[in-house]
């Protein structure tokens, strides 16, 4: 009898273990790593001292079919407390069929005071119009910006103050926050927006703050990023191999300079805004890209693939272990938690089960947003506490992200790459309506 009961005891433990406790324990272990580092990191952070000369910074802008948001753009780099007669920005269009040349026209022609400049591809890319902008730049720093992205008014003069003052940076990214009014709004699509916001923040104020102390900077992200000069002119650019080029040539770069002492990293004071997702169509068409890319860029950065122990110690591997390896054990949730009813478990331990696991991961997010809550100035914290009860949401949203991550991760498997994704519905429903279906 005793045998009996420790056996079901042991195959209960690997059960829940292996499918539930495995995938809750990595975010968590993960979550205390960073936490530990950044609480002694910031008795040890210093200060950034001023600028006693400015070198010239160029801009580059990939333009395409962007009428609604580029002159928002400009004007933001316009009114930068950085000397604005030291910047240079380069308007690069890769295919644009809409009237965005005449809105730069009428910027330009308004604000003389800012030295801007266009030039227009023969064929489409934003990778190619990010090369050809950089290429041109003649300033001591080469930044990217999106054209729906508007700059906080002290993101050049923090990046510069930052570069200028580490010898060692040789490429950053900037803190990238969503540009949405918090608290005003409580639809469906508002709701699905703070908890962008919320994530967002805890991906740059936490995640990439522990990964700069570390140098293992996983992307410099292609809606902000700086470059010294000849580091980037060195490197083979934003190529169009992968959907990930910005994590492409972060993990290039950090190859090229990995036994010169350089490193690469995020700088938290500058920050820069991008626009919300308008549609969950749009967010699940992001993500799965995102999770592409990351499949591709590992691909080829593992000239052999690692076996278990060595993808722990790789800090590349560690991410793909979380992001990947660990979507088939969460995805279980969904079905294979109500399915334990019918083989004999209770429906009390079923439901005590899934709610202990969402108040897992609620308590885990509530930390995050915690730590990144006391990173940003007082300012932001007036408006992130208007949307503190958001909290509650976030293991929902985090769930249907791993949903997100899977279909990445299958059609990485299954499908050409391509920059543009239908939502499963659409799909589902044109498939209905096609003869091949039946």
């Amino acid at each position: 009898m005793d045998e009996i009961f420790l056996e079901r005891t042991l195959n209960f433990l690997l059960f829940w273990g292996v499918w539930l406790l495995a995938p809750l324990m990595f975010d968590i272990s993960t979550a205390i790593v960073y936490f530990i580092s950044l609480f002694f990191h910031s008795y040890k952070a210093k200060p950034v001292p001023e600028l006693t000369f400015y070198p010239m910074v160029t801009i580059v802008v990939p333009v395409y079919n962007s009428t609604g948001n580029l002159y928002q753009c400009l004007r933001s780099i316009l009114y930068q407390s950085y000397p604005v007669d030291c910047i240079h920005v380069i308007c690069v269009d890769n295919g644009s069929q809409d009237n965005s040349f005449e809105v730069f026209q009428r910027f330009q022609a308004e604000h003389h005071e800012l030295a801007v400049s266009w030039a227009k591809l023969d064929r489409p890319g934003k990778s190619r119009a990010l090369n050809a902008g950089l290429y041109s730049g003649k300033g001591s720093y080469l930044c990217n910006l999106d054209s729906d992205t508007t700059l906080d008014k002290d993101a050049i003069m923090q990046v510069v103050k930052t570069f200028e003052n580490d010898p060692s940076l040789v490429a950053a990214t900037g803190t990238i926050r969503v540009d949405k009014e918090l608290g005003k709004n409580f639809g469906f699509i508002d709701i699905v927006n703070y908890c962008e916001v919320i994530e967002y923040l805890i991906a740059f104020d936490v995640g990439r703050r522990y990964q700069t102390l570390t140098n293992t900077l996983f992307t410099l992200s292609g809606a902000f990023s700086v470059f010294r000069r000849d580091i980037i002119l060195q490197s083979f650019m934003y190529q169009d191999r992968t959907l990930a080029e910005d994590t492409d040539l972060t993990f290039y770069i950090r190859n090229a300079v990995k036994n010169k002492k350089a490193r690469i990293g995020s700088i938290s004071s500058a920050v820069a805004f991008v626009e919300p997702i308008e549609s969950l169509s749009r967010l699940y068409s992001q993500r799965v890209r995102w999770q592409r890319g990351e499949i591709e860029v590992a691909s080829i950065s593992f000239s052999n693939i690692p076996n278990a122990f060595q993808a722990v110690k790789e800090f590349t591997g560690r991410i793909l272990i979380s992001d990947h390896t660990q979507a088939f054990s969460r995805l279980t949730w969904t079905f294979l938690i109500p399915f334990l009813y019918f083989l004999g478990y209770s429906l009390p331990l079923v439901v005590i089960s899934m709610t202990g696991l969402f108040l897992c991961y609620l308590l885990l997010d509530a930390a995050y947003f915690l730590v990144a809550y006391k990173s940003v100035n007082k300012a932001y914290r007036k408006d992130l506490k208007k949307i503190w009860w958001i909290v509650l949401f976030l293991p929902v949203y985090r769930y249907f992200s791993y949903w997100f991550r899977m279909s990445g991760i299958l059609m990485a498997l299954t499908e050409l790459k391509s920059w543009q994704v239908e939502n499963p519905v659409t799909q589902f429903t044109r498939a209905l309506k096609s003869n091949k279906f039946w």
